[in-house]
């Protein structure tokens, strides 16, 4: 079992901040290499990504929900997918604050690998993961910057 979190502070109201974390318009084009994406109504879409695992290279066909749990607070987002013969499977929970100068978002995610990328070792798979972590919140980051 896969298991992270952390906590990032925006400089922005927490409306707005809850606005573009329910976007799939928005949200979409901070997934770290995406090659293609598919939204699907309101809250759900779809995203073919590359995965470079150590030698493992190739697409993963993801669907994502961005679910809220309580409006402009908290939000939960399952992630179910897989490619090169592996899946993944991950639930994401972010919850949303107000700080004086903007809004804390923390968040968690347990998720878990199956399949030959599973099999590569949980050095090399914990530091792609916190590796695609960190370049979502830098693409966050510079989208929230243009909100």
């Amino acid at each position: 079992m896969l298991k992270y979190g952390g906590e990032y502070t925006i400089k922005l109201p927490r409306e707005e901040v809850w606005k573009f974390i329910t976007d799939p318009n928005k949200v979409v084009p901070c997934i770290p290499d995406l090659i293609e994406s598919s939204i699907e109504g309101d809250n759900r879409f779809q995203a073919i990504v590359k995965v470079g695992v150590g030698p493992v290279r190739g697409k993963f066909k993801l669907d994502c929900e961005l679910s809220p749990i309580e409006q402009g607070t908290a939000m939960a987002m399952p992630i179910k997918g897989g490619g090169m013969g592996s899946g993944v499977e991950m639930n994401a929970q972010v919850k949303l604050s107000d700080t004086d100068d903007g809004t804390l978002l923390k968040w968690e995610c347990e998720g878990a690998i199956s399949g030959p990328i599973a099999s590569l070792g949980g050095r090399l798979i914990d530091n792609q993961a916190k590796k695609i972590i960190q370049q979502v919140f830098e693409n966050l980051e510079k989208a929230f910057a243009s909100v």
